[in-house]
């Protein structure tokens, strides 16, 4: 644990944190010496010359001081580093998350990723001063009791000494014997609480389709998983009590067995074998606080695993070019990918995409058209060859690059909880009140804010639900333009909207005065019919690629797409 803490701290407080443990050492033996000298205060206080107590009370109130002194040092700098350790395993984390790869973002790992994320708090900061100094005193100072016994009398020192191995043992092998139910019981609430959020989410869906009720076993089955776990739990940890409990019981009967001997043999004076019997409690009083210490530290190595996990999970990585570009061209060559251990999604994939040009991706359902876009966003990383703009590889840009190449209107759009305006505005923060404006007509979010009371400031709520699916792709479309990206992506961007909203949007983002490179992933005519060049992909290939007139005079795959769709759009409902 000690060593995961340091790892997490930054460079510069790796030293006084080594301080701090030297110094909380120190403590130990001062605390150590200070009981010990108990003995010989009250052997010399009860024996034939009573003032001869008073330099071993002396030296008893020295060390006292002295400990009072280290532990408020110890407690002070403590608190300084367990504040350090917080600030930066915050920008850590967060810088983190942005850079991991996408792929690893599991069910598994996304519940790891969340509790790392609430470990970053007050909790953090508490970690030196209120667990792992206790943590260390406990463990020393039972040794650093035996230790100073032996001068005085070596047979207790021994008894003591004998005592520290098998307390120890039977605290952390109490504590290992529960780590496995604990690991179980942490899973299950994980799988109870996923569950949940999942069943809560739903409810409309469920409702609509009279599933709440097999929904509402899949939570239950969750539940009783979680009851059983934590069940076990209880059940592995009263053993390792009852064996903790027993063992302190017969170390308590080692020391004040070896105690009476002594004392009835002579070695030790009936005034030493009484103070003997405050040693005894002090020796003991660490083991007490360990055990209450057992569930803190299981929970502060959970969240240290969780925030080292989070830390060593695979990133894209980032090279160090930046360039400046305008509407670049873009050239895949060879790129294969796939998702995880899945099978191949793209597969030599050759593309170049003209600077400034407009091209339409289609094809049928998984053959490949939104990885394309996410690998042009850096959002995956090919699994080989690469992807080059304007003569850099994709790999080699900054991540501020390539932050400032992109923008993406994605199929599934995502509002934060604010007001529009504030939503529009996260394409571009320093955007003036006219450039939103401008880009809010060219998506229609303007008719949106003239009905809406609060216009620009009516709240979108978490994810958007103030809105319809329409809405919130309006917005997101807008959010996208306002970025003053050279390269726009749109995933299924008219989706959501009606014909008329869905012609007029498609024709906003033709008539955006920005110069790009735009890439479009659509199924339906409108949004592809002022595309300068299509590309139809299926199992990862493309099978088509010229102009709409070229491959309609073809009459290949692309011209039977363009027929159904053609068909389906004159669909009318009679009576």
């Amino acid at each position: 644990m000690i060593r995961a803490v340091i790892a997490l701290l930054p460079a510069n407080q790796r030293p006084r944190m080594r301080l701090h443990l030297l110094l909380t050492v120190l403590s130990v033996i001062v605390r150590s010496i200070g009981t010990v000298l108990l003995i010989s205060l009250v052997a010399a206080l009860f024996g034939p010359d009573p003032a001869s107590a008073w330099p071993w009370l002396g030296a008893l109130a020295a060390a006292t001081a002295l400990g009072w002194v280290l532990d408020t040092v110890i407690s002070t700098m403590g608190f300084d580093i367990g504040f350090a350790l917080l600030t930066h395993t915050e920008s850590q984390i967060a810088d983190r998350i942005n850079e991991i790869r996408l792929d690893w973002f599991t069910a598994g790992n996304t519940a790891t990723t969340r509790h790392a994320i609430a470990a970053t708090g007050p909790e953090l900061v508490r970690l030196i001063g209120y667990l792992i100094t206790p943590l260390l005193t406990g463990v020393g100072l039972p040794i650093g009791i035996g230790l100073a016994l032996l001068p005085i009398s070596w047979p207790l020192g021994v008894a003591a000494l004998v005592g520290v191995p098998l307390l120890l043992g039977a605290f952390f092998g109490a504590a290992r014997l529960s780590r496995g139910a604990d690991r179980a019981t942490a899973a299950a609430n994980v799988d109870l609480t996923e569950r949940l959020v999942e069943f809560a989410r739903t409810q409309q869906v469920l409702r609509a389709s009279r599933r709440a009720d097999g929904e509402r076993g899949l939570a239950g089955a969750a539940l009783a998983r979680q009851h059983g776990a934590s069940l076990r739990l209880v059940a592995m940890q009263i053993p390792g009590q009852l064996v903790f409990s027993l063992v302190t019981q017969l170390v308590l009967v080692l020391l004040a067995g070896t105690t009476v001997v002594l004392g009835v043999t002579g070695t030790l004076s009936a005034p030493e074998a009484v103070a003997m019997i405050v040693v005894i409690a002090r020796y003991l009083e660490p083991y007490g606080a360990l055990a209450e210490l057992a569930g803190v530290i299981d929970s502060a190595r959970t969240a240290l695993r969780d925030l080292s996990a989070v830390l060593a999970a695979p990133t894209t990585p980032r090279g160090s070019e930046r360039p400046v570009m305008a509407a670049p061209t873009i050239r895949f060559e060879q790129v294969g990918f796939a998702y995880g251990e899945g099978p191949a999604v793209l597969d030599d994939f050759e593309l170049e995409l003209a600077a400034g040009s407009t091209t339409a991706i289609v094809g049928p359902s998984g053959s490949g058209k939104s990885t394309v876009l996410q690998l042009i966003a850096g959002l995956h990383a090919p699994t080989h060859g690469q992807i080059v703009v304007d003569g850099h590889r994709l790999d080699a840009l900054t991540e501020e690059s390539l932050r400032d190449l992109v923008s993406v209107v994605f199929q599934e759009p995502y509002l934060f909880d604010g007001s529009i305006a504030d939503n529009v505005r996260t394409g571009s923060p320093e955007a003036t009140d006219e450039d939103i404006a401008r880009v809010a007509a060219l998506a229609r979010v303007d008719e949106l804010i003239d009905r809406l009371p609060d216009g620009w400031h009516s709240r979108v709520g978490e994810g958007g639900v103030a809105l319809s699916g329409g809405e919130r792709q309006r917005v997101s479309i807008a959010r996208a333009l306002l970025k003053p990206a050279p390269v726009l992506l749109v995933d299924e961007a008219t989706s959501a909207l009606d014909t008329e909203n869905e012609t007029a949007v498609a024709r906003a983002l033709s008539d955006d005065p920005v110069r790009r490179t735009r890439v479009i992933v659509a199924h339906r005519l409108s949004s592809i019919s002022a595309a300068d060049r299509v590309v139809f992909i299926d199992q990862g290939r493309i099978v088509e690629d010229g102009t709409i007139p070229d491959l309609l005079a073809a009459d290949g795959r692309f011209a039977s797409y363009w027929k159904q769709q053609q068909a389906a759009s004159e669909w009318q409902i009679t009576h």
